[in-house]
């Protein structure tokens, strides 16, 4: 006699065991990847911020042509010196909504790009940010505050309080008039 599609009791145990075994794995990797993506979100927002940090401090910018609408914001001039000038063209671009706009797009921080038009993993991390603020002080007084006071109802300027991932980096630079500058970077 041929024993043909029986279930044995070592079958069903196994069967059963097996799915025990899927559903705890399943079960403990979900559990455990939210805080690696929340450190993997903290770590991107403190490396873009340093990256701005950067690109302000040691960037010499191509302001020239139109200060109103550069194609690089650097405001480096030299070696490792910040040039007064470009801090006072950048103030000028940031007092409107649309030249704060033109720095975070110059910036690659993009405030208006929809979700479902990420066509690739590459174009959500250069998205993953959505505004910046930047303020520069030298010992004696405030040579820029972006975006200004008075800007509550820019878009990018009202998600400040509701978001969770902000980070803000202070950076010290001398100026061509041989003082220091304080340059303070915060990306959201």
């Amino acid at each position: 006699m041929k024993r043909k599609g029986q279930f044995t009791v070592e079958f069903i145990i196994a069967v059963v065991s097996f799915i025990l075994l899927v559903v705890y794995v399943m079960n403990f990797v979900n559990n455990e990847i939210p805080p690696f993506t929340s450190q993997h979100n903290s770590d991107a927002v403190r490396a873009r911020t340093f990256q701005i940090s950067e690109f302000l401090i040691f960037d010499d910018g191509v302001w020239d042509a139109n200060p109103n609408d550069p194609p690089r914001i650097g405001l480096g001039s030299g070696y490792h010196k910040i040039n007064r000038t470009k801090v006072q063209y950048l103030d000028t671009l940031c007092s409107t909504e649309a030249g704060y706009g033109r720095i975070l797009s110059r910036l690659n921080i993009n405030t208006h790009f929809p979700a479902d038009s990420y066509t690739d993993f590459k174009s959500y991390l250069l998205s993953e940010n959505k505004c910046l603020d930047i303020s520069i002080y030298d010992t004696s007084s405030r040579l820029l505050l972006c975006p200004p006071s008075g800007s509550q109802n820019w878009e990018c300027v009202s998600t400040r309080t509701s978001v969770t991932q902000r980070y803000q980096i202070v950076r010290y630079a001398p100026d061509t008039d041989g003082g220091v500058i304080n340059i303070t970077v915060g990306v959201w």
